[in-house]
């Protein structure tokens, strides 16, 4: 997994990988822009102008050598520079003399009166160095980026934000951000979604070795992460070795969450998926989904003990559970009893919340609470920095993995790190895609996988299959399509 430095050791790592690979930092440099431009000729194939605002520091040189290889590919490039007192980088300084004469460049100061038409804009402004707000100049040019309403793409991170911390004052509003080698931290903050925009992070090829000696709990989930995270399966692999998964929730008028559940959980590969509901989701069971098997409970519309639990691999529990006194017994008694990897979700977190003395109780579980469920078990947060501290203090205090689900899910792990999801989109903000996480990630732990690799896995192959989902389905998508999608993310990612 990439780890996640802060924005001040960016540039000391920078030197170390030139050093170690015998380039400069301008073919660095180099890279990095010819990266961006391959992402955006293949996003925008348009002919539209593009404008490209360039600091002095080694985001505008950025910014210049993107315009250059832009301008190379036959597109029309504007450069608008800071006729600035203020020391410019050495590769700022080469990639402007290097410019092609054909490019337009506009000097900007303060008297510059000047409005953006209909151009993409490109901001390479400020990068992870800034640690003040933006004033004077800087933040006029900004407000104006802002204000006009056109495509704005951001290099490395959206100019005003620090890399590691929360905005102070204004930045610039991306649609894209294209982040070098690892997302930022701070682009990762839920306060950020309007300047971060879609996230793209371009691999520039240093290694994870180069990162050894920086010390951060943060880590970022890549696609060729995960087959080593798998297990692997042989022709004489039989149903018992995928694992026998028990499913518990559903009550009346609430019988959808724990059927996505179980079709989630058979659609990971579970050989056996079991689903105890009340009497009146039986008939719902048996018929939405037959190839699960359903364990009668004595309770008419909502779970109660007594129920069988010995025999299986993994529990699941939550989905459409409710909050009852029998809801606290049955989860009292799986807590207790159960000692194999168990999922607590939905209603069995909010159950919880309300029953602290049971968190001390907890072993080989996975909690996968929503930001507001989240908030009942610990509180308030002021920001998404202290709620991810707060998650890091209940993990290792409780020694359980907590997935924080969310834009860029984070996997939240008893030895303090913090992983986050690279997959997903806001297409599935939708009911009954957290109950299908439920599924995928039961169905993980039945088969044998960790705690860590269940909730690494599945959060993972959930938010590939939400974003295979939505490609047709944009905000039409539903719960019931991104489980449909579940198998070929097995097949994208060539896993057998």
């Amino acid at each position: 997994m990439q780890p996640i430095i802060s924005g001040e050791f960016v540039q000391e790592l920078d030197k170390k990988f030139v050093q170690a690979q015998s380039i400069t930092s301008y073919q660095l440099m180099e890279r990095a822009a010819k990266g961006f431009c391959q992402w955006f000729l293949g996003k925008f194939d348009n002919q539209k102008p593009v404008h490209i605002i360039c600091g002095v520091g080694n985001n505008g040189g950025d910014g210049l050598a993107i315009a250059r290889i832009l301008h190379q590919a036959g597109r029309s490039v504007t450069v608008f520079f800071f006729d600035s007192p203020d020391k410019k980088s050495a590769d700022y300084t080469y990639n402007f003399a290097i410019l092609a004469e054909e490019i337009s460049k506009v000097s900007i100061q303060a008297s510059t009166e000047f409005h953006f038409q209909d151009e993409i804009i490109i901001d390479g402004v400020f990068g992870v160095g800034l640690n003040r707000p933006l004033s004077g100049l800087y933040e006029n040019v900004v407000q104006k980026i802002n204000s006009s309403n056109n495509t704005v793409i951001a290099i490395d991170i959206p100019s005003g934000l620090a890399s590691d911390d929360l905005l102070l004052g204004i930045a610039v509003q991306a649609a894209y951000t294209v982040s070098f080698q690892f997302p930022k931290l701070s682009l990762l903050f839920p306060e950020h979604t309007t300047y971060v925009g879609e996230l793209v992070v371009v691999d520039i090829g240093i290694g994870i070795h180069f990162f050894e000696s920086y010390s951060t709990p943060y880590l970022w989930l890549r696609s060729f992460d995960i087959p080593k995270l798998h297990k692997t399966f042989h022709r004489f692999s039989h149903k018992g070795d995928f694992g026998k998964v028990l499913l518990l929730g559903g009550s009346e008028g609430k019988m959808g969450s724990i059927v996505l559940s179980s079709l989630a959980a058979l659609r990971t590969g579970s050989g056996l998926v079991s689903a105890c509901v009340p009497k009146c989701g039986i008939p719902i069971l048996q018929s939405c989904v037959p190839e699960a098997m359903v364990q009668v409970n004595e309770g008419e519309k909502i779970l109660e003990l007594p129920i069988q639990i010995d025999d299986f691999d993994a529990l699941g529990i939550g989905p459409g559970l409710g909050i009852t006194p029998q809801g606290v017994d049955l989860l009292t008694y799986i807590i207790e009893s159960f000692s194999k990897g168990l999922v607590v979700d939905a209603d069995a977190i909010n159950i919880l919340a309300k029953n602290p003395q049971l968190l001390r109780r907890l072993r080989n579980c996975i909690l996968t609470p929503h930001l507001k469920e989240f908030e009942r078990l610990v509180g308030p947060s002021k920001n998404h920095l202290e709620r991810l501290q707060k998650a890091r203090e209940f993990t290792t205090q409780h020694q359980c993995v907590l997935v924080l689900k969310g834009a860029n899910t984070v996997v939240c792990l008893p030895d303090g790190r913090q992983v986050f999801n690279s997959t997903g989109n806001q297409y599935m903000a939708t009911g009954g895609s957290g109950d299908a996480l439920t599924g995928i990630i039961t169905s993980f732990l039945g088969q044998g996988y960790s705690l860590e690799q269940a909730a690494l896995c599945g959060v993972f192959h959930h938010g590939l299959a939400g974003e295979l989902a939505s490609k047709d389905k944009l905000r039409g998508t539903v719960a019931s399509d991104i489980i449909d999608k579940i198998p070929e993310t097995f097949k994208n990612l060539g896993i057998l």
